[in-house]
């Protein structure tokens, strides 16, 4: 059974080569180690003719309404076996929607590609929520395969949540990174 990977990521106020060069890339990568993708940009190549793809430009464009497209979003975070974010690095409302969605609804790994530097990696919000943090997209492919590889199954209770759902803790030191070895 081939194991499938989210693509989240920027993609309002981009154009539409900024929005897909980085998902096209790792679709390439994942295809050649076994793995299929769901990117949130298939199918909406006719939105290339905008110098930027504003919300509402583009649901008129595509022809569908902003919940049609959340729906088919939200549907794919579900058919996905992890959730990889592309530009850790810029904040998005989608892609924390999906980030969140797939963490706290779904139980699944969140890659997040993004600087060293970047402050996504000292957000509260992201360390907690975040399987690894990768630097580039290799080192993101490579944590997928480890992670699937060595048969990880995520827990059923919350890795945040303690006792009763009341108290709430971070799994281990919350000042250092996510990055484990799995």
């Amino acid at each position: 059974m081939r194991r499938v990977v989210y693509l989240s990521g920027g993609i309002a106020n981009l154009s539409y080569e900024e929005a897909t060069t980085a998902r096209n890339e790792i679709k390439e990568k994942l295809a050649t180690r076994g793995w299929d993708s769901l990117d949130p940009m298939r199918g909406k190549e006719i939105l290339s003719s905008l110098a930027t793809m504003d919300e509402k430009k583009a649901s008129d464009l595509l022809g569908v309404t902003a919940s049609a497209i959340v729906q088919r979003d939200f549907d794919d975070v579900r058919r996905a076996d992890a959730l990889l974010v592309l530009s850790g690095n810029k904040p998005s409302w989608g892609t924390a929607f999906e980030w969140a969605i797939t963490e706290f609804l779904y139980r699944k790994p969140v890659i997040v590609v993004c600087d060293k530097d970047s402050p996504t990696r000292d957000h509260p919000w992201c360390k907690l929520m975040t399987a690894y943090f990768a630097e580039t997209l290799d080192e993101a492919v490579e944590f997928l395969n480890r992670w699937f590889d060595r048969g990880y199954i995520l827990p059923e209770t919350p890795k945040h949540v303690a006792g009763d759902g009341c108290d709430t803790e971070l799994d281990g030191d919350p000042d250092e990174p996510a990055n484990h070895d799995y």
